[in-house]
């Protein structure tokens, strides 16, 4: 195999490999979505019956539980962010040996994800929904931490 035809297959090699991380990167998205749905119809669950759990240590008990667990996904979805950045860094260096770079020319053309009129990076639109929950849940931590300190 000629060094053309071996980096070549490096390449289509990381390509998919990059393809591999941004599917497993939607798998966690999914997981960590379904759990925290999960925690809400649990949570709402409780409400109605409370089971003689005091509602403020329902509350502190849940709300702190989903806060780690949203700040966990948050946590996650960088660290894909990071990954995927190295590897299409590496990508683009392979491209440079290549004839035609197609990432990097795609990237080019969505201007490096710079203007969002041109393109919204995915990453800033996924982080939303983590920090979404996590601040209805501090919410949540908030008010049962109210509920405890008044006795209601």
């Amino acid at each position: 195999m000629d060094e053309k035809q071996e980096l070549l297959e490096i390449y289509k090699l990381h390509a998919e490999l990059a393809d591999s991380i941004s599917r497993q990167r939607g798998t966690a998205n999914r997981f960590y979505m379904l759990v925290l749905s999960g925690l809400v119809v649990l949570f709402s669950a409780f409400l109605q019956r409370k089971n003689g759990v005091p509602l403020g240590w329902l509350m502190v008990g849940f709300g702190l539980f989903s806060m780690l667990l949203a700040s966990a996904w948050y946590i996650v979805i960088r660290s894909y962010r990071q990954l995927n950045s190295g590897k299409f860094k590496a990508l683009h260096e392979l491209e440079e040996k290549l004839r035609y770079p197609f990432f990097k020319r795609e990237w080019d053309l969505l201007a490096e994800g710079r203007e969002q009129k041109i393109y919204w990076r995915l990453t800033v639109v996924e982080i939303f929904v983590p920090i979404i929950f996590f601040v209805c849940f501090a919410g949540v931590l908030v008010i049962g931490i109210y509920l405890l300190v008044t006795g209601g």
